[in-house]
């Protein structure tokens, strides 16, 4: 898809038009750049009230007889409650509407662009991410002739000015890498578990070779030596090799460095513990490493100037007669004994070798790690926002502000010293589980907290987004969402 920022009347005759309008001007709708023939359309739709201009109102008229542009008109809104989540909700809707058109070119005439008081660069970036986020669909395992095409492959912004058309021309080749990299994200999520193995991630990692990226693999041998042997007792019952995935992206000159941390179960039926419902959604459980890796390959394109560690640790947690069971004690990489009360909490174990082998080995200035934690932050939040902890504020709210800029939201949680006692056990210095249900998102980062030592460190426990039960125009239902990638690039371009 090849987007570009126009100013100006309507250039070249595309094969639809977009046009998204706030619902207080549906009498009297700024329709510069238009021609008269559109234009005099537009307005005898409008008095029509076939369109009343409320967010998520979508209107396509199908041109005459095949000879003139498909004709959408999407609704922005009233004005009050303007956000850029609605306009990307906005591009979503007019991107699935064209796909549904099947048209090849886009033209989007959108009030928000014609507004001086709304910057031009959060509105191209919101109507870029919108258009290549609504396109997208996931049916590689339906037959070939029922599987969308996606033949949008033009679209032209318009702007009102010179000026504002120059600003969002300097940030759409960002934003669309952005949107990219989330797509990848989805991929990754959205594949089977037998498809999506430990040995998949291994050879999609090493791909990143070929932008200059040193890729390492801790393997099974090497974790036993290290002593990672939270990683290893979660992996132990399955076939699979547990294994630890390090993508170095180490510019030149770099001075400071940031750490990426994935969590990467790329199946959890829970163990012995086993899940007693929703286990055809575990493989989602990989959703932290897939935004890692996807946010790998969008640094590798945009190339920021501080060195990004990106790892993942990954594994199955099958259940065997060598199955790792409630009441086990294991030594982390850091030295502390973990008590298992529950082998459903796994993904923490797989994080906290991971996050002290890279804070002892690697000594990031700072590092953030990224996981389907628990079921409790979606109890918290809905499926509309993420959670994020962290034991600095500094770092706290860079995350903040990365999301901010990329359009996913985060919302802060407590991170008290009384939720660490909690999380001490009765026969070793920790225990994976409290034993019951209350505040179990904070918690599972306490207990993270114990392994990433004095490092300034951030948790983003994306459950509540990760794997949407609801679609939005945005995002099917039941595939992975992709959330959080963008804030991950965003953070390493502004570290």
């Amino acid at each position: 898809m090849k987007f570009s920022a126009l100013t100006g009347a309507l250039k070249a005759s595309p094969d639809a038009i977009a046009v998204c309008l706030f619902d207080d001007e549906l009498k009297s709708p700024k329709l510069a750049g238009l021609d008269r023939r559109t234009s005099n359309l537009i307005i005898h739709l409008l008095a029509s009230a076939r369109f009343e201009g409320k967010h998520k109102d979508t209107f396509v008229h199908h041109g005459e007889n095949g000879q003139s542009p498909f004709l959408i008109l999407q609704g922005l809104g009233s004005r009050a409650g303007f956000s850029w989540h609605r306009l990307r909700l906005a591009a979503g809707s007019v991107s699935r509407a064209a796909k549904a058109c099947g048209v090849k070119s886009l033209a989007v005439f959108s009030t928000a662009a014609y507004d001086d008081d709304l910057d031009a660069v959060p509105t191209a970036r919101a109507l870029v991410d919108g258009i290549i986020l609504g396109n997208w669909s996931f049916d590689h395992y339906k037959p070939r002739k029922s599987r969308s095409t996606d033949t949008l492959l033009t679209v032209s912004l318009y702007f009102n000015s010179q000026s504002r058309k120059n600003a969002a021309e300097k940030i759409i080749p960002a934003a669309q890498i952005l949107a990219e990299s989330q797509l990848l994200a989805r991929e990754y999520g959205t594949h089977p578990a037998n498809v999506v193995t430990t040995d998949y991630l291994k050879s999609e990692a090493k791909k990143l070779t070929r932008f200059g990226i040193k890729v390492t693999v801790l393997e099974r041998e090497q974790l036993k030596r290290l002593g990672m042997n939270l990683i290893l007792a979660v992996g132990q019952a399955s076939t699979m090799p547990p294994r630890v995935i390090i993508m170095d992206y180490h510019p030149r000159g770099a001075k400071k460095s940031l750490a990426l941390v994935g969590k990467g179960l790329v199946f959890d039926s829970g163990g012995l513990n086993i899940k007693v419902t929703m286990m055809e959604e575990m493989k989602s459980d990989m959703c932290g490493a897939a935004s890692v890796l996807a946010a790998m390959h969008g640094i590798a394109r945009l190339k920021p100037r501080q060195r990004v560690l990106g790892v993942i640790g990954t594994c199955e947690n099958a259940i065997s007669g060598n199955a790792y069971r409630p009441s086990d004690i294991y030594t982390a990489y850091n030295g502390k004994t973990v008590e298992i009360g529950n082998t459903d909490a796994e993904g923490r174990l797989v994080l906290a070798d991971t996050l002290a082998y890279i804070a002892d080995k690697y000594k990031p200035d700072m590092m953030v790690d990224i996981a389907t934690l628990t079921g409790a932050a979606k109890v918290a939040l809905g499926h509309h926002a993420d959670a994020v902890f962290s034991n600095d504020e500094r770092v706290k709210q860079k995350v903040l502000q990365a999301a901010e800029r990329s359009f996913e939201r985060l919302w802060p949680m407590p991170l008290y010293d009384e939720y660490l006692d909690e999380m001490k056990g009765d026969t070793a210095m920790l225990k994976n589980s409290a034993g019951h249900r209350w505040g179990g998102a904070s918690l599972a980062a306490a207990f993270l907290k114990e392994f990433v030592g004095k490092t300034p460190w951030a948790h983003l426990d994306i459950a509540p987004t990760s794997f949407p039960a609801y679609p939005t125009s945005l995002s099917p239902k039941m595939t992975a969402s992709g959330n959080s990638t963008k804030t991950l690039i965003e953070l390493a371009m502004q570290i």
